[in-house]
């Protein structure tokens, strides 16, 4: 408890502790969805001749929105750890009251700096499932062109010739 009172820098720490759990997974619950449409995208793309196979352009939408929405808070989360962990080096440079509160404040920037890392990470996965998205996007895309029929709807059969 002390150590809050030295440096309140610390309960930064815990709050980026708790956003780095939920944003992992929140992370992991996108991913696997992703994964599932991916997977389902991929079986149709290869089974263009079905009559009733349809992409669920409307999922992969979303999926790509959640990815987009999820890449900024990442990025927010980076930045802010980055900043913060510079602003706390700069208090560190100033000569703190005693050995206990420079060695509390080590630890602090220490935690700060392993948060930034973790975000980075975090926009690092997302950079990567953001990528696979874009790979899904160009697959089905193709796939319309080039499929002489590919059922999109209930009602409606794409034909490249009637186009």
């Amino acid at each position: 408890m002390s150590e809050i009172l030295v440096d309140p820098f610390s309960l930064l720490v815990i709050c980026l502790d708790e956003l780095w759990l939920q944003s992992q997974r929140i992370v992991d619950i996108v991913r696997k969805i992703f994964g599932d449409k991916e997977r389902a995208a991929l079986e149709l793309t290869y089974a263009t001749n079905t009559v009733d196979g349809h992409h669920d352009f409307v999922g992969l939408h979303n999926i790509a929105k959640h990815i987009i929405h999820l890449k900024e808070g990442a990025d927010a989360a980076h930045s802010t750890t980055t900043h913060l962990q510079a602003f706390h080096q700069g208090l560190l440079e100033q000569p703190p009251q005693g050995p206990h509160a420079t060695q509390v404040m080590r630890l602090t920037n220490q935690m700060l700096a392993q948060k930034t890392v973790q975000f980075e990470v975090w926009k690092l996965r997302m950079t990567s499932l953001e990528q696979r998205m874009q790979n899904i996007i160009n697959l089905v895309r193709e796939n319309k062109w080039a499929a002489p029929y590919l059922r999109l709807g209930n009602d409606f059969v794409f034909s490249p010739s009637t186009s």
